[in-house]
C-alpha cells in the first residue's frame, strides 16, 4: 500500500515502524489505565517494565526474522539486522523474548506472575493489532492470490509484496489485525470479571494460536522452510496452544484440590 508514510527530502517515516511504535504506545496507555484498579504494579514499575519488554520484543523479533527468513541476507549484510523500521520482525520471536524478560522481572520483583500476565495479555493483542496494520502498509506478510471481492492489490514500487505486486491477494495482514482486535476486546472485557488468575493468559495463548495457525494457510510470503507441511509459525502455534491448555488444566486441577 504505502510503505513510506512521509518523505521529506532524504528523511522518511516508514509506515511499518510508525504503526509498530503506535502499537507499543497504545498498549502502554491501556495498561496504565488498567493498573489504576490494582496494586500489583505501580505506574513507574510499568513504564520501566515496558521499556525492557519493548527492547526484548524488537530484538527477539528481528533475530528470528534474520535466522528463519533472511539468513542469507544477514550473512551478506549483517548491518541489515538494525534496519527494523523497514519491516522484518517476526512476532513469535518478539513474544518469546519478551515473555522471558517478563518472567524474570516478575520473579525478581516478587510479582504474582499469573495475575500480571492476565493484565498484560489484552495489551499484547492490542499492540499486535497496530503491528499488523503496519505490515499491511509495508506489504510484508502478504497473502496468496484470490478472486474474493475483498482482495487487495499492492502496486507501490517500494512495497515488500513485490512477488505478488499487481495481483489480487488475500489481505492476510488485515485478517490478523481484525482477529487481534477482537481478541483484545474479549480479553479486556473478561478481565473486568472475577476469575481465576491465569485464565486470561490461557485464553490469549489458545486464541492467538488458533488465529495464527489458520491465517498461515492464506499467506504467500517466504517464512522459512516447512516442516511436515507446516510453517515455523504454525509449529510454534501448536506449542502455544498446548501451553494455554496446560494452564487451563492446571487451574482446573488446582480448583479440585
Amino acid at each position: 500500500m504505502y510503505p513510506i508514510l512521509i518523505k521529506i527530502g532524504e528523511f522518511s517515516i516508514y509506515s511499518y515502524g510508525f504503526f509498530v511504535a503506535l502499537g507499543f504506545l497504545f498498549a502502554v496507555l491501556y495498561l496504565s489505565k488498567v493498573i489504576k484498579k490494582t496494586k500489583i504494579i505501580s505506574k513507574d514499575e510499568l513504564y520501566s517494565l515496558a521499556v525492557y519488554l519493548i527492547i526484548a520484543a524488537v530484538v527477539g523479533a528481528r533475530v528470528l526474522y534474520e535466522l528463519v527468513e533472511n539468513f542469507s541476507g544477514f550473512i551478506s549484510d549483517p548491518l541489515d539486522v538494525f534496519r527494523v523500521w523497514q519491516g522484518g520482525l517476526v512476532f513469535y520471536g518478539g513474544l518469546i523474548a519478551a515473555v522471558l524478560v517478563f518472567i524474570f522481572y516478575a520473579v525478581k520483583n516478587k510479582k504474582p506472575l499469573l495475575k500480571l500476565s492476565d493484565i498484560f495479555a489484552p495489551a499484547i493483542a492490542l499492540g499486535h493489532f497496530f503491528g499488523r496494520l503496519g505490515c499491511f502498509f509495508a506489504g510484508c506478510c502478504y497473502g496468496k492470490p484470490t478472486s474474493q471481492p475483498w482482495a487487495v492489490v499492492f502496486t507501490d514500487p517500494e512495497t515488500l509484496a513485490q512477488p505478488v505486486a499487481g495481483l489480487h491477494v488475500h489481505p492476510t495482514q488485515l485478517y490478523e489485525a481484525l482477529g487481534n482486535f477482537a481478541l483484545f476486546a474479549v480479553l479486556a472485557l473478561y478481565n473486568k470479571k472475577e476469575h481465576k488468575a491465569g485464565k486470561t493468559l490461557a485464553f490469549y495463548l489458545t486464541g492467538y494460536a488458533v488465529l495464527r495457525f489458520i491465517i498461515e494457510f492464506f499467506r504467500d510470503d517466504y517464512r522459512g522452510g516447512d516442516f511436515l507441511g507446516l510453517s515455523v509459525s504454525q509449529i510454534i502455534s501448536i506449542f502455544m496452544f498446548a501451553a494455554g491448555i496446560a494452564v487451563l488444566l492446571k487451574l482446573r486441577f488446582k480448583n479440585k484440590k
